[in-house]
């Protein structure tokens, strides 16, 4: 192996060090005006999927086109779980300083909806990214896969209560998260959630499966009724 061949591990992880800390700034700047943080989240996984799977990839150009291609529906997107969210924690706070006979039951009954809806949240902009679908069969899509696939959902939960409570704790921590960690903990997120989709469209191998990230091993779709109800996007996206 040569020293200074691009094939070097070391290059190789100093190249995808470099990757994480631009989806990570790229993902903050765009993040800036709160509204755009779901078509900012949507190109972050777009870069990532491609990233993990091995394909040539320029971070700046394919997040650039990832939220303008996304802007709009994403946008939709997280203005309408954004409110829904609010509710959901107004609804706990209320119910947890409520003195009652039915504030238990309410309260067991708000985490659960809550859950659900942060499992919902997790997926929802992933599912923008791949794909293609409008608004409502997106939710619908996101909702579906996050309750089937319970054990990721779950685990993917835990891991961000976790990242956001040692980021309570030790506000340094929150200041290198806005550095790197957003674009470390898609790319960790995003190889969960790849072999999901996998499961519903075999179009998503990567295209040097010795370099990729993640299991190559492709489960074909069950019948050609259920491939044909998923859809992958079309040019910046990953395509079969």
């Amino acid at each position: 192996m040569k020293i200074f061949s691009i094939d070097n591990p070391i290059f190789k992880f100093i190249s995808r060090i470099g990757d994480i800390f631009l989806l990570s700034f790229f993902w903050l700047l765009a993040s800036i005006p709160i509204f755009t943080i779901g078509a900012s989240t949507t190109a972050a996984y777009d870069c990532a999927f491609k990233i993990i799977r091995a394909r040539d990839t320029n971070v700046l150009k394919d997040f650039i086109n990832s939220f303008k291609s996304n802007f709009k529906q994403s946008t939709i997107i997280f203005l309408i779980l954004l409110p829904i969210g609010a509710l959901i924690l107004v609804d706990l706070y209320y119910w947890a300083n409520t003195e009652s006979s039915v504030s238990f039951v309410m309260n067991a009954l708000g985490i659960g909806i809550g859950i659900i809806y942060l499992a919902t949240l997790l997926f929802v902009f992933p599912v923008q990214a791949i794909f293609d679908n409008p608004v409502k069969k997106t939710l619908q899509t996101a909702f579906l896969m996050s309750i089937k696939n319970w054990p990721v959902s779950l685990l993917l939960i835990v891991v961000s209560f976790g990242i956001s409570y040692v980021c309570y704790v030790f506000p340094v921590a929150a200041y290198i998260f806005f550095i790197i960690g957003s674009g470390l903990f898609t790319m960790i997120y995003a190889v969960q959630f790849l072999t999901v989709f996998r499961k519903y469209n075999s179009s998503l191998e990567p295209d040097r499966p010795e370099e990729c990230d993640y299991n190559v091993e492709i489960k074909k779709p069950k019948t050609v009724a259920d491939a044909s109800k998923v859809k992958t996007k079309k040019g910046s996206k990953i395509i079969k």
